[in-house]
């Protein structure tokens, strides 16, 4: 029994470090990001090359002020789990003041939510520093970064609450849809149901070749006609809290079945219960 029970601690403990070491970024890549403050307002624009080997860090960094001036240097730190710190180390500036962008400290921690390395400079500035991984062809002795027209988007989708964009594809490949199930001859959304709304609003505005079908269904009590336009109505409430809450309405695909497309039997108060609902498909 003794032996059973240190077996099992065992296990339990060596499952529980797979699951930590399963969960840890692979920070080695290329990354895009920017330093800005609550109004948006951007310091500087980064890229940078991680090489991550044994906990230890080395890559090189590129950041350009709003001078459009750029510097280049190589960076050299350490990673623990979820934290990185490093240390510029100047190579070259495409400045004719060397000092005008100064080496620097940067403390990040990688959030596992959303796929963002972040840190936060200053409480009272609301100054921070982003970066998201994104594959692209770092060139270390270019004195010029590769592009700037995704920062915008960027930092409005960070605010927004948007995911990375190699978390947004996870999120999106593991994303299943459940039904919104109404009471009997009604089209009002339930409560219980707004969470998951919420992410379906979330997952169609990470993606922006995305749209979404609502589709309306009832069950068999009224007539035909009745419940084509009862799951019409229950349709268009879903449509009118994704629009309410941001999604633009010609991203919404709008069907109704009546009681055409039962999931269960209409022969029972749970198969009726099931057969109230709105579904929903991507397209």
């Amino acid at each position: 029994m003794r032996l059973i029970l240190i077996l099992l601690v065992v296990f339990i403990g060596a499952s529980a470090q797979t699951q930590k070491l399963a969960a840890q970024p692979k920070f080695s890549g290329t990354w895009k990001g920017a330093a800005f403050s609550n109004t948006e307002a951007v310091q500087f624009i980064y890229e940078l090359e991680l090489k991550v080997i044994g906990g230890l860090i080395e890559g090189v960094i590129k950041k350009q002020n709003n001078n459009n001036e750029v510097s280049i240097n190589k960076i050299l730190g350490q990673k623990k789990y979820l934290s990185i710190e490093f240390e510029e180390k100047v190579i070259r500036s495409k400045s004719k003041t060397q000092n005008i962008i100064p080496p620097k400290i940067y403390a990040l921690k990688y959030n596992l939510k959303t796929g963002y390395l972040e840190a936060f400079e200053d409480s009272l500035s609301g100054m921070k520093i982003v970066f998201f991984k994104d594959k692209f062809d770092f060139k270390s002795k270019t004195k010029s970064l590769e592009t700037t027209h995704w920062v915008s988007t960027f930092i409005e989708d960070y605010n927004n609450g948007i995911s990375a964009p190699e978390k947004k594809l996870e999120e999106l490949r593991s994303f299943v849809f459940k039904p919104i199930y109404f009471d009997v001859d009604k089209s009002m959304i339930k409560e219980e149901y707004h969470k998951e709304l919420y992410e379906i609003i979330k997952i169609i505005k990470s993606h922006s070749d995305l749209r979404i079908q609502v589709i309306g269904h009832t069950d068999s009590d009224g007539s035909d006609f009745y419940n084509k336009h009862l799951s019409k109505r229950r349709a268009q409430k879903i449509i009118d809290f994704f629009t309410q809450n941001g999604l633009r309405r010609d991203r919404i695909v709008i069907d109704f079945k009546g009681e055409l497309h039962p999931v269960e039997s209409n022969t029972t108060d749970d198969g009726k219960r099931l057969n109230r609902r709105v579904d929903f498909s991507f397209i």
